[in-house]
């Protein structure tokens, strides 16, 4: 997307979001007040007052679930910018996004399922969700180093970076953790991508046949 199909989706998200959060605090005072007229004034009559704020408050509460999927669709937006490059689209919300993404909380979090999905292959132990375990269990070095680096307070890692960790973690339509099947080079190439956007310099592997020469080996970012 260019940057202004990026500022008229996000325009459009925002937009929606406010109508529907200003839809619930309708629907959710008009019930309110409903019921204060049929049981405090005794202007209405209860089973119609009842009838009237039950239809409000199931509306109000459609309208709250709406709020919800439409921040999950903005906050894709939000990631999207991120990932593209564009951060100067979108201006203070893509920013607290970002800060919101790079937080030590934010990152260990991540950490922690990435871990527990190579728990979960490594010893075979029942899932609620379909993981691709022998890719797993071959390129667990690989999750391991990458959350070593996601856990350390002195590594500093770009939102772009973590906006594919989160994706790797979450997106069970597209992460190839959620893919039973497939080639292992396919999680391997989604680790590789996020070591490379996450901007930090890749942990030096060395040989025992290049102890005397010096001479190491560094994994491909």
């Amino acid at each position: 997307m260019t940057p202004a199909e990026f500022i008229h989706a996000l325009s459009v998200a925002n937009e929606r979001r406010k109508t529907a959060r200003t839809v619930a605090a309708s629907l959710l005072f008009f019930a309110g007040l409903v019921l204060v007229g049929s049981y405090v004034v005794r202007a209405i009559q209860p089973g119609m007052g009842q009838t009237m704020a039950t239809i409000a408050l199931v509306g109000g509460l459609g309208a709250i679930l709406a709020v919800r999927v439409i921040n999950m669709h903005r906050t894709e937006i939000l990631d999207d910018i991120l990932l593209s490059g564009f951060r100067h689209v979108g201006g203070p919300d893509v920013a607290r996004r970002a800060a919101e993404l790079v937080t030590l909380h934010r990152r260990r979090q991540l950490a922690d399922t990435l871990e527990r999905f190579v728990e979960v292959a490594a010893t075979n132990h029942p899932c609620s969700v379909p993981l691709h375990r022998p890719a797993l269990r071959e390129l667990a070095p690989k999750v391991h180093e990458l959350t070593a680096r996601l856990r350390e307070p002195e590594t500093t890692v770009q939102p772009s970076g973590m906006v594919l960790v989160r994706r790797l973690v979450t997106d069970g339509s597209e992460s190839p953790i959620f893919a039973p099947v497939g080639p292992p080079r396919d999680l391997e190439r989604a680790l590789d991508r996020i070591h490379a956007e996450l901007g930090y310099e890749r942990i030096v592997v060395r040989r025992v046949d290049d102890e005397d020469t010096g001479t190491g080996l560094r994994l491909a970012a």
